[in-house]
């Protein structure tokens, strides 16, 4: 079996801390692949106004360059509609067969509020979690969640519950890294520097493109 984690996010726009969690998902797990699977339209942002996916796409791609086991996925804009994990899970197993172990990685904030999600309970039938802590999240714990949510969940060793019948949740131990996608782009619109938090790739495409008003004022960022 190949170990095939799966990230999923706006990614909007991509960050260093979004690459600590992909390291860290290929280490304590051992997995083969890695796959970023920016959302093309996030069913819990629809209020919101997005960068176009192309470009995050394109930021995505340049940030994970010189990590082979880190994949870039379009596969959220070649359809149409919401951007529900049940339908991504669902393709992804269509397209790498039953031999592919999936690893479904989920920031603490957006796993507490799982049971909003499209089939929720499906999904656990389908992949494992695995669950970041968050600095932003307060004093709310992985296993409050999974007590809260998932009943049936039994801890089974530190930091990781199963329930017969379905996948486990994992806990990703990771020293937390304070940066979030909003954080840039209230800098980038202050005209303050990012270079400390993004990619070098990534500076010079937001400059370039010009996707947040203050981005091409700032020359020397990286």
């Amino acid at each position: 079996m190949k170990k095939i984690g799966l990230f999923g996010g706006t990614f909007d726009p991509v960050h260093n801390g979004h690459l600590a969690v992909g390291q860290a998902g290929l280490r304590q797990l051992g997995l083969d692949t890695l796959y970023f699977i920016p959302a093309s339209s996030p069913p819990h942002k629809s209020d919101q106004l997005i960068t176009p996916f192309t470009h995050r796409v394109a930021m995505l791609r340049l940030a994970v360059q010189g990590e082979p086991r880190f994949v870039v996925s379009d596969i959220e804009g070649l359809r149409s509609g919401p951007s529900y994990t049940i339908d991504t899970l669902m393709q992804f197993r269509r397209n790498l067969g039953p031999e592919a172990d999936f690893f479904f990685i989920i920031g603490l904030d957006a796993f507490a509020d799982i049971t909003t999600w499209k089939k929720y309970q499906e999904l656990l039938n389908r992949t494992a979690f695995v669950v970041i802590d968050r600095p932003s999240h307060g004093c709310m714990s992985v296993a409050q969640v999974v007590r809260r949510c998932f009943p049936d969940y039994q801890e089974e060793a530190k930091g990781i519950w199963g329930c017969e019948g379905s996948q486990r949740i994992y806990a990703l131990e990771m020293e937390p890294v304070p940066v979030s996608s909003s954080m840039i782009r209230d800098r980038l619109r202050r005209g303050e520097e990012i270079g400390d938090l993004i990619p070098a790739g990534v500076v010079e495409y937001l400059q370039h493109h010009r996707l947040f008003p203050a981005a091409k004022e700032k020359g020397g960022e990286n």
